[in-house]
């Protein structure tokens, strides 16, 4: 794993969970490379929590807790869209991918990730700000909003059905 600077911690994933470790802080969104490009701007900063601990099984895990208030791209108007997230995961330890293959996947299961020496907290926190993103991020009253039917529905195709008839004749 590359070398992070001092700034982002680095834990041993079955030490700290043993030892049931304990780190928070918050980091601005700008130092989240994979997070950054999906985003409209960089602007704000993200807060997280990650505690080791072990399951009812005894094995270990991280729990991890974050809070970003993002600005992502409205996909009507391609404007900033204000997106709050708040994830939290259960991270179950394994040593290897071979022994998470191993067992069969539940909807319930907590994820499994593989354990290093040095796992850095910030990808485990931008990983989780990755999946908990919306689809198709939008306003809710979006200016660009397709055309409203007599019922109510959308009808976001309004527009360019105009300008076909304009363009036939009709």
């Amino acid at each position: 794993m590359p070398q992070q600077p001092a700034r982002f911690p680095l834990i041993d994933g079955f030490e700290f969970a043993a030892a049931g470790g304990s780190v928070r802080g918050a980091w601005p969104v700008s130092v989240f490379p994979r997070l950054r490009d999906v985003l409209h701007d960089d602007s704000g900063s993200v807060e997280y929590a990650l505690q080791g601990e072990c399951d009812a099984h005894g094995r270990p895990q991280l729990a991890l807790h974050a809070r970003a208030r993002l600005r992502l791209t409205c996909q009507r108007c391609l404007g900033a869209v204000e997106c709050a997230l708040e994830p939290r995961a259960t991270l179950l330890l394994a040593a290897t991918q071979s022994e998470i293959d191993a067992e069969p996947i539940t909807p319930e299961m907590p994820e499994r990730v593989v354990a290093h020496k040095e796992m850095a907290v910030r990808d485990l926190v931008e990983d989780e700000l990755l999946l908990a993103l919306p689809y198709a991020p939008r306003h809710g009253n979006c200016s660009a909003h397709g055309k409203a039917a007599p019922d109510g529905r959308q009808m976001p195709f309004a527009a360019l059905r105009g300008m076909l008839r304009s363009k036939s004749g009709h």
